[in-house]
């Protein structure tokens, strides 16, 4: 056939691994992958709209799905099994929830702060490689493992009914009881 086909109803390949060509020297080809789905040949691509946006397969191990300006999931969940990098800003809407032990939190190319969940029941552990500042940075608390600096312009506040300071073994209270 040298012109258009109609059908009138269905059109069926009832053959394993039929294929539809397209194109005057059939570039892109569909073909059935029996029991599985549909393969489009090589890394051609699936095209939407103004052809801007679409999903191709550029190489064996690579799928892109191409937007000129969003990408939207909608479903109640969204299961990601891989490492995540993402190179643009990261908004997240609600919570954010680690939910195996272990899982640490960089922040920073030089992992200037980290945050650790321990294997420990409840034990949850902040490393801070430089300072954790306030405000304008003129306040700010460091700490080197064995020392804890708490640096203020103004006055430090501690609420609480109690505060016990220790060193080799004295103890300084500081409360109501006191």
């Amino acid at each position: 056939i040298a012109a258009d086909l109609s059908v009138g109803a269905d059109l069926r390949l009832i053959s394993d691994s039929a294929v539809l060509s397209f194109g005057a020297d059939s570039d892109v080809t569909l073909t059935h992958v029996a029991d599985t789905g549909l393969l489009l040949n090589s890394s051609m691509k699936l095209q939407f709209n103004d052809a801007s946006q679409y999903i191709n397969a550029p190489s064996n191990t690579i799928l892109d799905i191409n937007a000129t300006d969003e990408v939207e999931i909608n479903g109640t969940l969204c299961d990601i099994n891989a490492n995540l990098d993402v190179s643009g800003t990261t908004n997240l809407g609600n919570n954010l929830t680690l939910t195996s032990n272990g899982s640490v939190i960089n922040i920073g190319s030089d992992e200037q702060f980290t945050l650790t969940h321990s294997n420990s029941s409840s034990t949850a552990m902040v490393s801070i490689n430089h300072r954790l500042a306030f405000g304008d940075a003129g306040e700010y608390i460091t700490g080197d493992g064995t020392d804890l600096n708490i640096v203020s312009s103004g006055i430090i506040e501690i609420n609480t009914s109690e505060v016990k300071l220790g060193t080799n073994g004295s103890v300084i209270n500081i409360g109501s009881d006191e």
